[in-house]
């Protein structure tokens, strides 16, 4: 088995506070966020009424056809631009084929691949096509239902319109996704079976079936307001977007001469075995575990990280739990770890959400700039840690780390060192 070393090359990202990933981070940084009125279903009936929506959004800008469009669901197209925007980035010579054209570049590249997490499997087509089943029977489903909906519908698109015949990976961990996505193809790598993979997650998760299920489940925020490791936090709100990294091996990289944004350094993957929804507090074995293997697989130690990019969403069960494995994993060297976590700003999106917080994590260390967790005013009990606030500072980022708790107890921690 090999272990070949594993850069970055190009980033991309479709979120509610930035068309790019460059404007994304510099709301960051500025203490922003995104989060207002939820505009995309009637909140009459909901107790949750705010979201981090993309507002503006023109598919056709990001060089697909009205075609396309017709034919992909939201997350597909978020996806779509933000890989457009990472292989831009990257300098990737890659066609632009049409999704449903079966005319193709005669263009294939079988060492490269795609891999796309998200958590949820389109539930504004679902309902919509659930509804013309009422009306209309067999015949009022959608030939395309399929293309919409599967789980593997985002990685799928990218290998069409980039000419990828290498490995597709889809990971569906929940809130992980993205982030396990990232994992995974990253082994491709680093494993030989793959040169180059676009990596990421993708989510349009603000329909009232999926709020209405944080509502039930006591995670939505009630407030209106996500406020990481805040006193007064009552819970997250939901956010939708997409981000993208191209993963490289080194001497690919090299021998193209491309730019290197930095390294994908290693990772750590557990699970807690408690519980479906729930976080043991006072113990958080998963997240712990997950760390220090990360540690371990990435060649480094605590005294090496200088930001944490935490999952953080403002959940009474999940913050704590991280501030507790956070504090073991680190203990003497917590003086000097800058963390924060960003869905006060992005909202909590899904899919998307642990792959734009590494896209975060790897830029914090490029720019030695550590955005804050917006929302955070007053540090509750149990929560304490070295958190940025209110605006973001310029502090050494040698080596960063980005975390991923999904619903079932999946924890990943990506570690990466910027150039």
């Amino acid at each position: 088995m090999t272990d070949r070393r594993v850069v970055i090359t190009g980033v991309g990202a479709i979120t509610p506070i930035g068309r790019t990933v460059d404007e994304a981070f510099e709301t960051l940084m500025a203490g922003r966020s995104g989060v207002g009125r939820t505009t995309r279903f009637d909140t009459s009936r909901c107790a949750v009424k705010t979201a981090a929506e993309i507002t503006g959004f023109d598919p056709l800008s990001h060089g697909l056809s009205a075609r396309d469009v017709r034919v992909l669901d939201r997350y597909q197209q978020y996806a779509l631009a933000a890989a457009d925007a990472a292989v831009t980035d990257a300098r990737l010579d890659l066609p632009r084929n049409e999704i449903v054209s079966r005319h193709k570049s005669h263009r294939r590249f079988d060492r490269y691949g795609a891999a796309i997490g998200m958590a949820f499997s389109s539930t504004e087509v679902l309902a919509a096509q659930f509804a013309r089943l009422a009306a209309k029977g067999t015949a009022g489903v959608s030939p395309r239902l399929f293309n919409m909906t599967l789980p593997n519908a985002g990685t799928s698109v990218l290998s069409v319109r980039f000419g990828l015949c290498g490995p597709l990976v889809t990971v569906s961990g929940a809130s992980a996704s993205g982030a396990d996505s990232i994992i995974a193809a990253y082994d491709k790598i680093r494993h030989g079976r793959a040169e180059v993979m676009l990596a990421g997650g993708a989510e349009s998760p603000i329909t009232e079936i999926i709020v209405s299920g944080f509502v039930q489940n006591h995670t939505g925020a009630r407030s209106g307001a996500c406020r990481p490791f805040d006193r007064d936090r009552d819970g997250t709100v939901l956010g939708e977007g997409a981000a993208v990294m191209v993963l490289e091996e080194r001497d690919h990289a090299v021998a193209r001469k491309a730019r290197i944004h930095g390294e994908m350094l290693g990772y750590g993957l557990r699970g807690d075995a408690f519980d479906m929804s729930d976080i043991p507090p006072h113990d958080a074995p998963g997240m712990t575990a997950c760390l220090l293997e990360a540690f371990a697989d990435a060649g480094v130690d605590a005294r090496d990280v200088g930001y944490l990019n935490v999952h953080g969403t403002a959940t009474k069960s999940n913050d704590p739990a991280e501030a507790t494995a956070i504090r073991k994993v680190f203990g003497d060297h917590l003086d000097g770890l800058r963390v924060s976590g960003i869905k006060g700003s992005t909202g909590h999106m899904l899919g998307g959400s642990g792959a734009f917080e590494a896209v975060v994590a790897l830029l914090a260390s490029v720019r030695d700039q550590v955005p804050p967790t917006y929302g955070l005013v007053d540090v509750a009990p149990g929560c304490e840690l070295g958190h940025v606030i209110g605006q973001g500072t310029r502090s050494p980022v040698p080596v960063a780390i980005s975390t991923s708790v999904g619903m079932g107890g999946n924890n990943s921690a990506i570690v990466v060192r910027g150039s």
